[in-house]
Parts: structure tokens; C-alpha cells; sequence
């Protein structure tokens, strides 16, 4: 039964869906995976013991590998000798689904811009307070790289977005970490769409060459352990992207940079 009447918050007559056997059985899976009882890589118990163990039927079992391969958490393989293969919970799968409801709400490209610059900003200042030398060898190392002589101009923007989220996570929080991540792709598609509309121009050079040097000097701020001007440097430099990328963009949202 679906549906069931029950008392809430002291009022009768509500309906509360109760959970399909299929999605109960997804839980067990996912809770499995989530605490490590089941590694990445690992092959899943065969059907025919996964039904045993569950007690339902192979067609909820079916449904139950669907939620979780819609989930990618595992992987299934078709046919005689099938079965679904563990795979690790992956962020990239968050940053897509994230995209798809800032496109679907019709959110403007300034406001995650405007997200990024109260995300990140902190995090400069976080690092300059803790940092490891080898924390500074890698933000170095980025940089570098984003230089290199053989890169042309949209690999420099692709490896400058980069440094901006090796720095967010060797900040070592987390979940800034996550949430920065949930908003570099869209990052990346507003900078390479305007690289590739000012493609050439001496204007674009300067621009790559400007955020080379802030990124130098940034580093070398963390690097000194000076946290307030890390700070308010970083901060600057993202509202200072902020303001090329969208310049004659306004109003421009997230669905027309993606789709």
C-alpha cells in the first residue's frame, strides 16, 4: 500500500507516502556504501543472493540497482554474467545536478559569481594562517602551469580556474571544498565562453598575463603567513573577473551558458 492515513501534528486525514520496498533496498545499499562495508571497486552479492538476503522479488531488485546507478554509486553490467560494481560517491555527479537546478530556477550568472567571491576570499586568508610547504610548492607549481609557453590561450583559462580550486581545498574544509566545486564548471563554461568570443585580442593577453601575476602575488602573501592582504587581494581579483567576464552580459543566466 502507497499511501497511508495516519495522525500529524495532531491532525487526521494526511496522507504520507510510504517508501517503495525497492527504494528501502537502495537505502541498505547506499548506507553499505557510504560507510565503506562496501569499497569502491567491489562486485555486489549475485541477484540471486541479493534477493535471497532482501527478500523481494528480482524486478524490485532491478528498481532498487536503478536508483542507485541513477545515484552513480554503482555500476551495473547486463546480461549472463552481470552484476553492479561499488563505485566511489562522486562530486563531479553533485556540480552536474546543482547546474541543472540553478538552470531550471533561471539564475543569472552574477549571482554565482557573486557565491564564489564569499566562498573563496575567506579561504586565501585561512591558508596564509596554516599552510604546509607543500601547500605553497603546489600553488606554485599551478601557477607555472598555467603559464606554460606551449599553452594556448584556453588552456591557460582552464588551469587559472584550476588554481582557484586548489586553493579553496588546500584550505582543508570540506565542505567549502564540495560547494566550490559544485560552482567551477559553471565558472569554467562563463570564462572559456568569453575567452573564445575575445579570442586573439590584445585585451585578452592582458588579462591572462593580470591573472597570472595576482596569482603570483596571492601565493606569495599566503606564503608570508599574511592573511588580511591575502584576503583583500583575492577578493579584488574575483570581483575584477567577475566584472570582465559579465561585462555586457547582464541578466545573462546559468541556462544560457549550459545549454
Amino acid at each position: 500500500m502507497s499511501e497511508v492515513r495516519q495522525s500529524v501534528s495532531g491532525s487526521l486525514g494526511k496522507y504520507v507516502r510510504a517508501p517503495k520496498v525497492a527504494e528501502l533496498v537502495a537505502t541498505q545499499l547506499r548506507r553499505s556504501i557510504i560507510t565503506g562495508e562496501l569499497a569502491e571497486g567491489d562486485s555486489l552479492p549475485s541477484e540471486a543472493a541479493l534477493v535471497r538476503q532482501f527478500g523481494v522479488s528480482r524486478p524490485t531488485l532491478r528498481e532498487a540497482f536503478r536508483v542507485l546507478e541513477s545515484e552513480s554509486l554503482i555500476a551495473v553490467r547486463r546480461g549472463a554474467h552481470g552484476g553492479g560494481t561499488v563505485l566511489a560517491p562522486d562530486r563531479a555527479v553533485a556540480a552536474r545536478y546543482a547546474g541543472l537546478i540553478l538552470q531550471c530556477g533561471g539564475v543569472e550568472l552574477a549571482d554565482v559569481y557573486a557565491a564564489r567571491v564569499e566562498l573563496e576570499a575567506p579561504c586565501a586568508a585561512v591558508l596564509a594562517r596554516s599552510h604546509t610547504d607543500a601547500d605553497i610548492a603546489a600553488l606554485r607549481e599551478a601557477v607555472t602551469r598555467a603559464e606554460s609557453p606551449d599553452s594556448d590561450i584556453a588552456e591557460s583559462v582552464r588551469a587559472h580556474t584550476e588554481f582557484h580550486g586548489l586553493l579553496v581545498r588546500l584550505a582543508g574544509n570540506q565542505t567549502m571544498t564540495m560547494l566550490s566545486e559544485l560552482l567551477e564548471h559553471i565558472i569554467a563554461e562563463a570564462n572559456l565562453s568569453t575567452v573564445d568570443a575575445k579570442r586573439g585580442s590584445v585585451e585578452a593577453d592582458k588579462v591572462i598575463h593580470r591573472t597570472a601575476d595576482v596569482h603570483r602575488r596571492v601565493v606569495g602573501l599566503i606564503a608570508k603567513g599574511d592573511a588580511e592582504r591575502a584576503q583583500r587581494l583575492w577578493r579584488r581579483h574575483l570581483i575584477d573577473s567577475e566584472d570582465y567576464v559579465l561585462f555586457g552580459q547582464e541578466g545573462k543566466s546559468v541556462v544560457d551558458l549550459l545549454l
